[in-house]
């Protein structure tokens, strides 16, 4: 039995967030985690694209979780630019036997990703 070692990278921009329907003000954050099955070898790493910032408003990462800026809601409609980066790597250490599968899950997870984006 051979194992294979390989990294998937994941990158989410958050460019803009805009308020459509919360009706109340206040600060919000946006946070996203990515999940990996536990029956397989793995390593995740999380990052912002600036780690620097060291205020409580700065984006971030706790816990594999990662934390965009804080932004004021103040108004319906109104549009704020967030302009974070948040980058996922995952090192995992496979069957060799079962690689094929694995790129075929991934390209259907990247196909479920492109029709969720442009539905929206």
């Amino acid at each position: 039995m051979s194992e294979v070692q390989g990294t998937v990278e994941f990158s989410v921009e958050l460019h803009k967030f805009l308020n459509v329907d919360l009706f109340q003000r206040g600060f919000y954050q946006v946070r996203a985690g990515l999940k990996v099955s536990p029956r397989v070898l793995h390593r995740l790493i999380a990052t912002t694209q600036d780690n620097t910032g060291k205020g409580a408003l700065s984006p971030g990462v706790y816990d594999g979780i990662v934390y965009s800026r804080i932004v004021q809601i103040l108004y319906r409609n109104e549009e704020i630019t967030v302009n974070d980066c948040m980058v996922f790597r995952v090192h995992l250490l496979l069957d060799g036997d079962r690689v094929s599968l694995l790129m075929v899950m991934l390209d259907l997870l990247h196909l479920y990703l492109v029709i969720g984006i442009n539905k929206l």
